[in-house]
């Protein structure tokens, strides 16, 4: 028995308010991720490139999470799968797709002098992705007083 009663059926003011937080938890964190890791090969312009990697996040997190995220949370609502397990399983699955699918057009903005390591990068965002599923699902059928 699940020990922690949780909400069968989420409104749609928990719906738009997960995928809100998923959006900004997401921009954040990519922020931050950008930030620490360009630093050492950016100094002073670890600022501006975590400035550039908030602004572009935000619409890119925004864009994955209602293209991609909710119609896969709708469906898989709809197969009675609604752990935060799943909610983290899918948010790095997709987030690995999503990268994979923009790698060829968009490679060149890893570059090695302004990221220690691209390929940490984008493992750090396939992480990031299942935190934000984890999150996302946590916060939509979390439980009510």
């Amino acid at each position: 028995m699940d020990p922690s009663p949780r909400n069968a059926q989420p409104t749609k003011g928990d719906v738009a308010t997960a995928l809100a937080l998923g959006v900004v938890t997401g921009a954040l964190l990519t922020t931050a991720m950008a930030f620490a890791m360009s630093v050492s090969t950016s100094g002073s312009l670890a600022f501006f490139v975590a400035l550039v990697a908030f602004v572009a996040s935000v619409p890119a997190w925004l864009v994955g999470l209602c293209l991609l995220g909710g119609p896969l949370w709708w469906w898989l609502h709809r197969r009675g799968v609604r752990s935060p397990k799943a909610g983290a399983a899918a948010g790095a699955v997709l987030t690995g797709l999503a990268l994979a699918a923009a790698l060829p057009s968009h490679g060149h903005l890893l570059r090695a002098d302004i990221v220690t390591s691209p390929w940490a990068f984008l493992a750090g965002l396939v992480a990031i992705g299942a935190l934000v599923g984890l999150q996302t699902i946590a916060f939509a059928y979390r439980a009510r007083a």
